[in-house]
This record gives C-alpha cells, sequence and structure tokens, in this order.
C-alpha cells in the first residue's frame, strides 16, 4: 500500500484561501509542515494579499502559534483561486567567479563593476583577455559559459 504525502505549500495556501479547510480538519502530520513563513512568503506573491500578509506578518511569525496564523488566514483571507507567480531572487552567480576575479584584476575594479563589464562583453572580447594571462583554451571555454557570443 502507497504511504500518504504529506501536505504541500499548496495544500495550505489552498486551505486558507478557495478551500477553507478548517485547522481541525488537517492531520497530526499536516498541522507539523504547516510553516507560517513559508505560507506567508506564498500568500504575498498575491498582489490582492500582498499587503495584509505584510500587516500581519509581525503576529504570525513568532507572536502566534502555527494553529492561530492558519486560522486567522482561514477566518480573513477571502475565498477565492488565484494564480501566484513564483518570484525568484536575483541569481547573483551568473558569470564564473575566475573570470570576474581577472576582470576586476585586469580593470583594476570591483567584482561588482567587473560583473557589469562582462555583462557588457563577448565571449571573443572576454577569450582575449583571457589569453593573455596563460589561461588554456579549455579553462577559458569553462570560465566563459554565460556570456554573450
Amino acid at each position: 500500500m502507497a504511504e500518504k504525502k504529506g501536505a504541500t505549500i499548496f495544500d495550505f495556501v489552498d486551505g486558507v484561501t478557495h478551500k477553507k479547510k478548517e485547522w481541525s480538519k488537517w492531520s497530526e502530520t499536516d498541522r507539523k509542515l504547516f510553516s507560517p513563513f513559508i505560507v506567508n512568503r506564498w500568500l504575498s506573491m498575491r498582489q490582492d494579499l500582498v499587503e495584509i500578509v505584510n500587516e500581519l506578518q509581525c503576529y504570525t511569525i513568532g507572536l502566534l502559534r502555527p494553529s492561530e496564523t492558519y486560522r486567522l488566514y482561514h477566518d480573513i483571507l477571502p475565498a477565492s483561486k488565484s494564480f501566484a507567480k513564483y518570484v525568484k531572487g536575483k541569481k547573483d552567480d551568473k558569470f564564473s567567479d575566475k573570470l570576474i576575479n581577472q576582470i576586476a584584476e585586469h580593470y583594476q575594479i570591483s567584482k561588482s563593476e567587473a560583473t557589469e563589464y562582462v555583462e557588457l562583453m563577448d565571449q571573443t572580447s572576454c577569450t582575449n583577455l583571457l589569453s593573455l594571462y596563460g589561461y588554456t583554451e579549455a579553462e577559458i571555454k569553462t570560465m566563459i559559459k554565460g556570456v554573450k557570443k
């Protein structure tokens, strides 16, 4: 017999919004999986809820128990289903650290400035610069991944 999986973040968000599932209806295992921080994060990705989630966050993280947080959202949020696009953080490691360090050293600039330089450079100019410092063709190929062609 297949083991039943625990509730997911989507189940909890649905439970406080459009499905309106009571806290008491969740299994003990599911209740332990409820994370106010993660639910706040997902709810705040909905434009229509971002302000209220922001206002309540000071209570839902730390002051209220998870069950109280769930009940609060269950009782005050509108019973509606909507799509919330996940907002990812900005990826900082777009380019090789070795490349950024070499560009920074070559131009005597900071690493953040070097990243901006690389965004403006193409693979050929990066290859030419790296060749000056004795990098092999294989090393250069690895270092310039992510640089525009």
